[in-house]
């Protein structure tokens, strides 16, 4: 990919990294959720409607629409 410029390189390459950065954190949020909910007893997911085997599905990322 050429580049006219270095700015618009520099620009490529915040865009990526801001990107990247927010992917990871993405990836945190969900660890984070999946952590919180195996915590729990099954008496307190029951009360949520949400079995254990939910866990994962709940966790995973919605598909782009």
């Amino acid at each position: 990919m050429s580049y006219k410029n270095s700015s618009s390189f520099m620009q490529a390459k915040a865009n990526f990294f801001h990107d990247a950065l927010g992917k990871i954190a993405a990836a945190a949020e969900r660890r984070r959720v999946r952590h919180t909910l195996h915590a729990l007893d099954d008496y307190l997911l029951k009360d949520m409607g949400i079995s254990r085997s939910d866990i994962e599905r709940i966790s995973r990322p919605c598909p782009p629409i």
